[in-house]
């Protein structure tokens, strides 16, 4: 399935996936915005959908990971972080992205926990 991922700095990741029945498979690792960036951990703060059939969100590298989330064939607009709310289970773990249905779109935000090299300093 097409997906694209933005990444900021000291941000939020955006990942946006599009198409028909298929699995997407995000690594950790791919969050990270520049060299000195390591993502050690992700945690879900937004999700928005648009599908014919099911989203579901695991952790882990396939569908035999833990289920976060499913997310049903509406419009569904998550906006977690506005009530301090993230989904953090097995956050040190890949994303996987199954669906069902033959066209949707689901664009995820994703808090990051990271390391820097060079490490901030004076603030």
């Amino acid at each position: 399935m097409p997906f694209e991922i933005i990444n900021a700095v000291r941000a939020k990741s955006t990942i946006r996936v599009v198409g028909g029945v298929a699995n997407t498979h995000i690594n950790l690792s791919s969050l990270s915005a520049q060299t000195g960036e390591t993502v050690t951990a992700a945690a879900i703060a937004q999700v928005s959908t648009s599908t014919n059939g099911i989203f579901r969100i695991y952790r882990g590298n396939s569908g035999a990971g833990t289920l976060i989330l499913e997310l049903p064939s509406a419009a569904i607009n998550l906006v977690l972080y506005e009530y301090d709310i993230t989904f953090a289970n097995n956050a040190t773990a890949n994303v996987f992205v199954e669906h069902t249905g033959t066209a949707g779109t689901l664009v995820m935000q994703l808090a990051k926990t990271a390391t820097y090299t060079p490490a901030l300093e004076g603030m």
